[in-house]
């Protein structure tokens, strides 16, 4: 059945909230078996005043509080949401999309965009010794107060506690700016106005921008994302545009098939502004089946373009022979619920990374946000140690990206931490970090999932890493956080082909990788460009440590150098002639 808006009283006029209207669509098409909710073009405004809201804990976010919503799907089985090319604005912090335990979704030919992003941009216009002024841009509300830059977002007063530099030029990060001006850097520095109407950052030994260069001034917390799925099965989101977001562009947790076709975290067409979502574009965590992205455009967000991960819970407490006291311990992880009864459990070393036992939930209780308890049919493992780790191994998606282009993001391309079946094909891959990041560690995101089977094949790297080391050495960046690997029999990570692929790079690394089982890179052309200087952070271009079952072989190096590579301490040169083949 098709549903019009219309009906309910939403309205495509400027000043008119449109929330409690939607809301009562929204319950109607709950009613029906099948439906199909049509929004005539146009542009919608959305306010939190009269939204729904709910106390969730989203993966990845910054945790505490409510959250408002406007488009609150929950338990709607084959229900389809048709914008027809139009434009939702929405004022404030809310989540534009809470699509909550649905089945057969489909979200389609819709934009999102917010009045005021959730962030400050302004133009570097002189350098001092010990400072820089800015020119700040109209669109947001500022003011200089106690040494400090605050912005108006969503009746509050933010106060920002970072700064990052975009180039003009390319509309991306600026060479090696990293995250100089963020975090813990920022503290030391203050802030006053200027006669010209300017504000003034300065504070000794400060890293300075380069004038006529486009400052994000960051404020605020990551809380609200555009989409955000949970629970849910075959999910399609089709032909929509996120303009901005004060969070993620999407992120998922425990959904099963995960469809993204010409779905775009990109610049508005036209547009002033340097920044997209505020984090990731994506972020898909403990799904399983298949998440596919194809023909989908990844721009200018401030985190990640994509990242694909379980979470590691940290045993406490071992309460009898069945029972264990598990915490999560990340503060993004905080209430996510990991597993459920059935579920199979993997029981990690902290210090290795390497599975060492699988037990079968029977019951899974949510003590609170920090602690689950788990009970389990067999024994618990008699070499289960406090601090080792748990996963959840029931849960593991597939992810195919395919035809998709990531660039001019703040951090890294595709980090990738599932022990599905992965393939990056026909893609366009430029970070300021890795262009691939393969990881998993226990003592700090407690991101887990060993890689079984990745193949990256046809993609086109251009330019990874100008803003090394801070997110990453390489191109393809594969560390599993493992102190000492070459102490360990086993491996982390396994089956990981690299074949096809172009590299065009100003710099030398292509491949870093450690506690590997089962590397192939063959067939790739890697070609000097001279977009920036080369920091040669690393000695060669292909570096691998604790590493067994590697073949390096047919790959074109188009320089004047012989290339080489770093096995296992040993230095081996690689021309196009020649393979090499490390095993154990």
């Amino acid at each position: 059945m098709i549903v019009s808006v219309e009906q309910f009283g939403v309205k495509p006029e400027p000043g008119h909230d449109n929330t409690f209207a939607l809301r009562k669509a929204l319950d109607y098409c709950k009613g029906l078996d099948v439906a199909t909710l049509v929004f005539p073009e146009g542009c919608y405004h959305f306010w939190p005043d009269q939204a729904v809201e709910k106390t969730l804990f989203i993966s990845n976010h910054d945790q505490e509080g409510i959250r408002r919503i406007a488009f609150l799907l929950s338990e709607i089985n084959e229900f389809t949401i048709d914008g027809q090319g139009s434009e939702f604005i929405f004022h404030g912090p809310m989540i534009p999309f809470f699509i909550d335990h649905c089945r057969n979704t489909r979200i389609q030919n819709v934009i999102i965009d917010w009045d005021e992003p959730m962030f400050g941009q302004g133009v570097v216009t002189s350098v001092g010794d010990d400072s820089f002024d800015v020119k700040i841009h109209g669109e947001t509300t500022f003011k200089v107060e106690d040494n400090n830059l605050w912005f108006a977002f969503g009746g509050k007063q933010e106060r920002v506690w970072g700064i990052n530099e975009f180039d003009p030029r390319t509309k991306a990060p600026a060479y090696q700016s990293g995250d100089k001006l963020s975090w813990g850097s920022y503290n030391h520095i203050r802030v006053k106005s200027t006669e010209s109407g300017s504000v003034m950052f300065y504070g000794e030994k400060i890293q300075k921008p380069k004038v006529g260069n486009v400052v994000i001034m960051r404020f605020g917390r990551r809380e609200n994302p555009a989409f955000f799925l949970k629970d849910g099965e075959n999910i399609h989101l089709n032909s929509v545009d996120v303009y901005h977001a004060p969070g993620m562009g999407l992120i998922a947790q425990k959904c099963t098939n995960i469809s993204l076709d010409h779905f775009n975290v990109q610049l508005k067409p036209g547009g002033e502004r340097f920044v997209t979502a505020t984090a990731d574009a994506t972020h898909f965590v403990y799904c399983r089946g298949k998440i596919s992205m194809n023909h989908c455009l990844f721009e200018n967000q401030l985190d990640d373009p994509c990242n694909v991960h379980g979470i590691y819970a940290r045993i406490a407490e071992k309460k009898n022979k069945h029972q264990l006291l598990v915490e999560l311990v990340h503060g993004m992880a905080k209430g996510i619920e990991i597993a459920s009864p059935g579920d199979i459990l993997g029981f990690v070393s902290r210090e290795s990374l390497l599975t060492y036992a699988n037990v079968k939930a029977a019951e899974v209780e949510m003590i609170n946000k920090d602690y689950l308890l788990f009970t389990f049919e067999q024994p618990l493992p008699e070499m289960v140690q406090i601090n080792d780790v748990i996963e959840n191994l029931s849960w593991s998606s597939d992810l195919i990206v395919t035809n998709s282009v990531v660039r001019a993001n703040r951090a890294r391309g595709f980090l990738i931490t599932t022990a599905g079946n992965v393939l990056l094909e026909h893609n366009q891959i430029s970070a300021p970090g890795s262009g691939i990041k393969i990881s998993g560690d226990a003592n700090y995101w407690f991101e887990s999932g060993a890689v079984k089977q990745i193949v990256i094949r046809n993609n086109e790297f251009l330019d990874c890493n100008y803003c090394c080391p801070d997110w990453g050495r390489a191109v393809i960046d594969i560390d599993p956080e493992i102190e000492h690997p070459e102490k360990y029999e086993g491996c982390f990570h396994r089956n990981i082909r690299i074949e096809g692929n172009q590299f065009s790079t100003f710099d030398t690394g292509i491949v870093y990788g450690r506690s590997i089982d089962g590397l192939v890179f063959t067939q790739n052309v890697i070609k000097k460009s001279n977009t920036y200087p080369p920091h040669q952070y690393m000695k060669h271009p292909i570096q691998l440590e604790a590493s067994k079952n590697v073949t390096i072989s047919d790959n074109r190096w188009m320089d004047d150098t012989a290339a080489l590579a770093e096995v296992n301490g040993d230095i081996i040169s690689l021309d196009m002639q020649r393979s090499v083949i490390s095993s154990d």
